[in-house]
This record gives C-alpha cells, structure tokens and sequence, in this order.
C-alpha cells in the first residue's frame, strides 16, 4: 500500500459531504441523524433502535476502541454547506497484508437515494484504491436488505455470493451476508459512473 494503511487521521472532502475522523463529541448529532428506526433493521452494528446521544456515545467509544486496535477507521459524514452529521462510514476488515478492506455505511434514511452516497462512496473507494493502492474492495449487506443490494449492485459492485447464517444477530436471528467486490482494474469504470451520476442535480434536497 502506498498511503498511511488505513490508520487515521484520515479526511475527504467532495462537493456534498466532508468525512471526517470520528469523535465523541458527534455523539448528539448522529443520534439525530439515526433517529429513523430503519436505519438500524439489518446492521449488525450499532444499538439496533434509534439511538439516545448516551446510547450514541457508548457506539462511537466502541468504534473508537477497534480503531485503536487498528481494525477499523470511522468517519463522520457531514453534509455540507450546513454540517449536518448525516451518518457513519468506515473502513473495516483491514487486509494490509493482501491489499484488501470493506465498506461499511449508514446514512440518515432522509438521505437515502441521495448523491450523499454516491459521494460517500466516491471519496472512499478513491482513498482506497488511489491512495492505499488495494486490490480488491468488499461490501456486504444482509440478504433481506433489498434496498442495500440495489445501491451496491449500483455502484457495479460484482456479487460474489452468500455466507448463509453466519452471524447471530438480534432477536436470535441467524443473519445471510451478501458479499461483493470491487477489484482495482474495474474502479476506473465504477469511478466513471459515480462521477457521471454525481454530476446531475440533487432534486428534492431536504431543506437545511
């Protein structure tokens, strides 16, 4: 790898969105931004129910913890102009050795459908494969996640298939992953048709 091996600080910068190094003190703001309960139906991660900002902190200090362990880099989504916080994403499963790291994401479900994560995923699949120089890229989602699969199949993301009840998630529930993957020789295109769809106008802005 070429860049600091996903260690932080790590800051990126688009038209619509800073990400910025996780801190407690976002606490409040991405409670607010996680306040719809369907942010949280399928993460593995995270309380699983809107989030207090003490409930919010207690997650932020454990993402804080693993990133220190040098498993994980957290990032803050803040909308701009206004600097909403609008959600989490994160560099996860860390492969220094192979060239390898995932995705993981939530958004303030007003912002689904958005450029917000189109950009959110341009600025870090460009960190990734233009600054750590990775070879391959993983997503994955739960399989009854219909509208996670249809934004990373967007995305052009390959599927590569299913890890059938691996994870034993709330309310005794054994989770199938979907898997994906980005190789470097398919991010030029995948580069190309994010900034494509970026430049088209954001209709329906939430108001600020």
């Amino acid at each position: 790898m070429t860049g600091n091996g996903f260690r932080p600080p790590i800051t990126l910068r688009g038209r619509y969105l800073e990400l910025l190094p996780l801190e407690r003190a976002h606490a409040a703001g991405l409670s607010e931004a996680g306040r719809d309960p369907e942010v949280w139906e399928y993460l593995r991660i995270g309380p699983g129910h809107p989030p207090t900002p003490q409930e919010m902190e207690a997650f932020i200090g454990q993402l804080l913890d693993l990133q220190a362990a040098g498993e994980v880099v957290p990032l803050t989504m803040v909308l701009l102009p206004e600097r909403r916080l609008v959600g989490i994403i994160r560099f996860l499963d860390i492969d220094r050795a192979n060239r390898a790291v995932e995705i993981g994401t939530w958004i303030d479900s007003r912002y689904w459908k958005s450029p917000v994560n189109s950009e959110a995923k341009l600025l870090m699949l460009g960190y990734a494969f233009e600054q750590e120089n990775v070879h391959r890229l993983q997503l994955k989602t739960d399989a009854r996640n219909v509208r996670s699969q249809v934004a990373i199949e967007r995305l052009g993301a390959v599927p590569e298939g299913a890890l059938r009840e691996a994870h034993l998630v709330r309310n005794n529930f054994f989770r199938t992953s979907l898997y994906y993957s980005i190789l470097a020789s398919e991010w030029p295109a995948v580069k190309r048709r994010l900034v494509e769809r970026l430049a088209r106008p954001w209709e329906n802005r939430p108001p600020a």
